[in-house]
Parts: structure tokens; C-alpha cells; sequence
């Protein structure tokens, strides 16, 4: 359970989606459309959760399983690097 207080969870549009919800439990955060050159929107709520600002960089991975794609600010990418950089055994658990 997220030890902050939760607010009410809206849709795109506004709409109440769930009260009571945290935020770090919400998955579903509604459907955008790709426009004809190939840009999504990403929904108010969902920037305003993960603090995603005009001008951050976006990291993109594709699913193994074709379903999709992750979008991982570059930011908390250049972190990871940076564990695993630091990390001397990194590579042997991925082996075992």
C-alpha cells in the first residue's frame, strides 16, 4: 500500500476513474490514438504521476512478445547504468 495519501484517480477527460486508489497501484491510464506521423499524446495524469515534463527524454524498449513497448524516462535509464556499472557480479547472475 503507498504510505502517501492517495487522491481520487481521474480519467483523461476528467472523470472520477476510481477514488481512493494510490496512484502507484493505477495501471490503466486510458487510450491514445498514433497520428498520421506517428505521435501518441501521453495522458495529463499519467505525465503528472511519473513527473514527465516538456523537453524529458523518453528511453524505448520494445516487449519480447511484440505486445508493445516501455517507455522509461532517460533519466532513471542513466541510474540503471550506472547500478550496473558499479556492480562487478551484474553479469555472473544473469548466467546462473
Amino acid at each position: 500500500m503507498c504510505s502517501k495519501i492517495c487522491k481520487n484517480i481521474f480519467t483523461s477527460t476528467g472523470s472520477i476513474l476510481e477514488k481512493g486508489n494510490c496512484k502507484k497501484q493505477r495501471i490503466v491510464y486510458g487510450v491514445v490514438t498514433v497520428s498520421a506521423k506517428g505521435q501518441i499524446a501521453i495522458p495529463v495524469p499519467l505525465r503528472t504521476d511519473l513527473d514527465i515534463k516538456q523537453g524529458d527524454q523518453l528511453f524505448l524498449l520494445k516487449r519480447k512478445d511484440e505486445a508493445g513497448f516501455v517507455a522509461v524516462k532517460l533519466e532513471e535509464i542513466d541510474s540503471l547504468m550506472h547500478q550496473i556499472q558499479a556492480d562487478d557480479d551484474f553479469l555472473n547472475k544473469g548466467r546462473k
